[in-house]
């Protein structure tokens, strides 16, 4: 009796302890969650988060304007689709409100909903693009499953001349280089990549550390406003998983304490 009593108590005390375990899991999810909240009110909220994405596609038009074009070479853009041409913030703030982490499933719903808006000046400059002899192919990271959808979703909001040939979605991995190079061997002279993540201009940055990233843009400067158009993302992006070698795979407390680490603080003095 007396050794089944102590059996009783260890495997309460187990249980118990377990349950603290797993309830400082979900605190420090949600702690991860509500990180985002400012950064999707400026997102959704603000004049400023429009003024740069007009800004964008403003520079971008003339840098497509003053790309020469090569004999018998029709002018390409490639662009990101997700924060780049559409707007995804419903799901971030579905995220927050449900206290959920990114996944595939719920993302995937979110695709087939097709209720993604477009960036505000997105529309209007692959217009532009379509009307002034370019073509715009739209290379996104999103799953094959998702394509019929996303599909739907960019010509309901009246994206031009999306097609299979178009538009091209993730199939063996996220490095966009095999695609972009595909794209090129077909005779296409792209002159401008626009997206908000350093990996939407190829695969330089690509599984980087954050000092590798700022180093690569620090070495091409000059390419930013003439063939890289850069759009605002600080809702999620590779710079958050540059912060520290397999960030990914950090347990919530242990990415709570990467991105506090991070910040560089004035001393108070």
């Amino acid at each position: 009796m007396k050794k089944a009593s102590l059996y009783g108590t260890g495997a309460l005390l187990f249980l118990a302890l377990t349950g603290c375990a797993q309830q400082s899991k979900s605190d420090a999810a949600a702690q991860l969650n509500d990180q985002s909240v400012m950064a999707l009110n400026w997102f959704q909220q603000s004049g400023e988060y429009q003024a740069l994405t007009y800004q964008a596609f403003t520079t971008a038009t003339y840098a497509f304007d003053k790309a020469q074009s090569l004999t018998g070479k029709p002018k390409a853009v490639i662009v990101d689709l997700d924060e780049t041409m559409i707007d995804n913030s419903a799901y971030s703030a579905w995220q927050v409100k449900a206290n959920k982490p990114f996944e595939d499933k719920s993302w995937s719903r979110w695709t087939h909903a097709e209720q993604a808006n477009a960036v505000p000046g997105a529309v209007s400059f692959a217009q532009y693009v379509d009307s002034h002899g370019g073509i715009m192919f739209y290379v996104s990271n999103r799953d094959q499953k998702d394509y019929a959808a996303t599909l739907a979703n960019l010509q309901r909001l009246g994206f031009p001349n999306v097609n299979a040939k178009t538009l091209r979605l993730s199939t063996t991995t996220s490095n966009k280089q095999a695609r972009f190079d595909a794209i090129k061997n077909e005779g296409y002279n792209v002159v401008l990549y626009v997206g908000d993540n350093l990996n939407d201009f190829g695969a330089a940055t690509y599984h980087k550390s954050n000092a590798e990233r700022r180093n690569f843009v620090n070495s091409n400067h000059s390419l930013f406003g003439t063939q890289f158009i850069v759009l605002p993302n600080p809702l999620y992006g590779d710079w958050e998983s540059g912060l520290a070698p397999g960030y990914n795979k950090l347990t919530p407390e242990q990415k709570l304490k990467v991105r506090a680490d991070a910040l560089k603080a004035w001393d108070g003095k």
